[in-house]
């Protein structure tokens, strides 16, 4: 039987605390050690830049973050643990994904309406661009499962959307 593969990550907005451990890390430690799944877990670097952040820390809590999995219980013997901006292919597919969705459609997502309006100094293209991003983290890997809270389910929905418009366009 073919293990089903489940891709997660955290973003590095700094040092990993108890809410990223009951929300999503004590998951992810149930899922490597559950002989039915291969995990990939990344630290998604790339996805912490559509905020702001502080570039003089940013390197020190991504390792920081690296270093909290490995502590937290995530085993890479058992899970493939990753820096995401390491994997030059996600910046690449996302790009081409880009290509078949519309600005419109980005714009009417509700997570990028909440942050706009939450923080409309702070809305950038990164933000905007976010679900693209997302979308060719899933399926470079041909994801299975990806846990998500509720506020990333719009950001799945374009990652099926992107999939579907890709296999139409170029047949695959």
């Amino acid at each position: 039987m073919q293990k089903k593969r489940v891709l997660s990550g955290i973003r590095a907005t700094g040092r990993l605390h108890l809410g990223n451990y009951l929300g999503a890390i004590k998951g992810m430690i149930a899922l490597q050690e559950n002989p039915e799944y291969e995990t990939l877990y990344m630290v998604a670097d790339l996805h912490s830049i559509n905020t702001p952040y502080d570039t003089k820390t940013f390197q020190s809590d991504v390792r920081g973050v690296v270093l909290d999995y490995l502590s937290a219980g995530l085993n890479p013997s058992k899970s493939t643990i990753f820096i995401q901006s390491q994997v030059h292919e996600h910046v690449e597919l996302s790009y081409l994904f880009s290509s078949v969705l519309t600005v419109a459609r980005m714009l009417h997502l509700p997570t990028y309406k909440d942050k706009l309006k939450e923080n409309p100094e702070n809305a950038n293209m990164a933000m905007l661009y976010y679900p693209v991003l997302m979308a060719a983290d899933i399926l470079i890997y041909k994801a299975d499962a990806v846990p998500v809270g509720d506020d990333q389910l719009p950001h799945l929905e374009v990652a099926r959307e992107v999939a579907r418009k890709m296999n139409e366009k170029y047949g695959t």
